[in-house]
Parts: structure tokens; C-alpha cells; sequence
């Protein structure tokens, strides 16, 4: 799938979530830098090789009626990165679902998850005050002229919490010059990934 700048915005907003502080934590990083993740999700996430952290960020936005808990963390390189986020809602059972998403093989399971390929310019970088932008700058991370994005998607049997992983990495040529052999290459290493988590519990 590829999209145009004028759907960057919309697309990374679906993606990624900015929040401010809260009480609570979902997420921490231990002594070596890997992930632990608890709330709905009790997980060790390895840190990759040579990766920065990022975050963790807490937070506790609402709407209407319904109150949420969030909790992101990530890792990062010069041209990719990857995020965390544990969400959590006090609306009835069922609110949060994935079942609208197609299922993926990754790492020998099956998971929901979407992909991407998003043009980005660094004029809308620089004209854009959106939260999004600014956090993923604010990394150092090399998004511009576009990113190759995989969310995956798992939610807790009640339906009231979910976790959420999103990897981008950088396509320096912009969507219309990523080749298979890229495509391929992103989605290994986003399988060792998933694979590194799942070694890890």
C-alpha cells in the first residue's frame, strides 16, 4: 500500500498515539534497557543491538465517558525505530478490537496487523506543529522522503486492553522506488523482532 503526503498525517496519527503524563505505567525499562511491559500484558521486550530508548511516556486522555490508560516506550536508530504501546479502557467489553485487521504470519504466529508505505517531505516536517512529528523528531530518526510502516495489533480476551508494536524504517528514495527485495528485508527483521520477544518469554 502506498500513500501520498496528504494522507501522512492521518495515517501516522492511527499509528502512533502522544501522551502526556498519568499515574500509571504500563511500561518500564530495566538496568540493560529492555522493556517490561505488565497492566494487561506481562512481557520482556529485549532491546535491539545498538538501539536508543525512547520514552516511557504515560497518560490518560478521555472521551465522552470513557477514560483511557496509555503507556509508549520505544527503541531507536538513525533510520528506523520501533514503539510500544499498552492501552487500556474503562468502556464495557469488546470496545477495543483488532478483528477488522487482516492476520499476518510473523515469526511462525498469527497476528493482526496493517502496513504502509508513506511519503513524508520535510516541508510538511517543518510546517506541521503535530505531536507526532515533533516525537518522532525529536529522535533523530531519518523519516524524510518516506517510511515503510508494519503495526501489529493484540488485545486482551475482554476486549479492554490492547498492545500495540509499530516499526517504520526509512525509504530513501520515497515509496515509488521500494523494491520487493526492501519490502522482504523489512518485514525480516521485523519477524527477528517478534521472535526476540517471544524467545524472551
Amino acid at each position: 500500500m502506498k500513500l501520498t503526503t496528504t494522507a501522512a498525517t492521518a495515517v501516522l496519527a492511527c499509528l502512533i498515539a502522544v501522551t502526556a503524563s498519568a499515574q500509571h505505567a504500563y511500561i518500564h525499562f530495566d538496568t540493560d534497557g529492555n522493556m517490561v511491559v505488565s497492566g494487561p500484558f506481562d512481557a520482556i521486550i529485549p532491546k535491539p543491538q545498538g538501539a536508543r530508548t525512547g520514552g516511557p511516556e504515560h497518560g490518560s486522555p478521555s472521551f465522552l465517558d470513557e477514560e483511557l490508560k496509555v503507556s509508549k516506550a520505544g527503541y531507536f536508530g538513525d533510520d528506523q525505530f520501533v514503539t510500544v504501546q499498552i492501552e487500556t479502557t474503562n468502556a464495557g467489553p469488546g470496545t477495543l478490537t483488532n478483528t477488522n485487521l487482516p492476520v499476518y504470519e510473523l515469526a511462525g504466529e498469527e497476528f493482526r496487523a496493517r502496513t504502509a508505505c508513506v511519503d513524508i517531505s520535510q516541508e510538511e516536517l517543518d510546517s506541521d506543529d503535530d505531536p507526532l512529528f515533533e516525537f518522532i523528531e525529536d529522535q533523530n530518526v531519518q523519516i524524510v522522503p518516506a517510511v515503510q510502516a508494519v503495526q501489529l495489533f493484540v488485545t486482551t480476551d475482554d476486549g479492554t486492553g490492547e498492545g500495540r508494536i509499530l516499526y517504520m524504517r526509512n525509504v530513501p528514495g520515497g515509496c515509488d522506488s521500494m523494491t520487493t527485495e526492501f519490502e522482504e528485508e523489512f518485514m525480516a527483521a521485523f519477524e527477528r523482532f517478534i521472535a526476540s520477544i517471544r524467545d524472551a518469554n
